[in-house]
């Protein structure tokens, strides 16, 4: 059986690293080699699995937390530039589905979840709501109070915020069966936000 393994950088401030599974634990080291770290799978608290941006693209992103608020996190693209990303879903696979297989022992002791935080969505939501609203009240100011036609421009402003309010409501992170992964036939869809 040969090791899972997966090359992935985050952005321009990191730098690539390599993600493998042992027997007992998930690590990953630099590109040549040196150490950057390890995660023992008796102390893996929460898998996320979540779709975030990449480019113009998106991408699934696994991050890994273990009980002393560690993370470590791996995607289905890399960063190879500003705005280029490379696609890396074949390795990113083998290795979820490695990661799963190595954890569905602990399965009652770990979290699995797909979706992004609550935090991070409620924060979405209220700068779409903050726009929307800033945007109507210049939009009454300028053009229904003064008659300036610039105030049509606002509706922009609205429409935004209220996409941003939509993409973004607030809603828990949904729990996963890890087996769903595990299994050999790991699904070529990214999971639902």
């Amino acid at each position: 059986m040969t090791t899972p393994s997966h090359l992935d950088r985050r952005n321009a401030r990191s730098e690539p690293l390599e993600f493998t599974l042992t027997e007992d634990a998930l690590v990953w080291r630099t590109q040549d080699g040196r150490w950057g770290g390890e995660m023992r799978f008796d102390r893996v608290q929460q898998v996320r699995l979540a779709v975030e941006i990449a480019g113009r693209a998106s991408q699934v992103v696994c991050r890994v937390t273990d009980i002393d608020g560690r993370e470590a996190a791996f995607g289905s693209m890399r960063w190879a530039g500003p705005g280029h990303w490379e696609p890396a879903a074949d390795t990113f696979q083998v290795l979820l589905r490695g990661l799963h297989a190595s954890l569905l022992p602990r399965a009652a002791l770990v979290r699995f979840v797909e979706g992004q935080s609550l935090a991070f969505t409620a924060t979405m939501f209220g700068l779409g709501l903050i726009l929307a609203v800033a945007g109507a009240a210049f939009f009454v100011i300028l053009f229904l109070v003064q008659e300036n036609p610039l105030g049509l421009a606002l509706i922009a402003a609205i429409a935004a915020g209220g996409w941003l309010m939509r993409l973004f409501r607030p809603r828990g992170p949904r729990v996963y069966d890890p087996r769903t992964y595990a299994a050999a036939g790991l699904s070529e869809t990214p999971p639902d936000q």
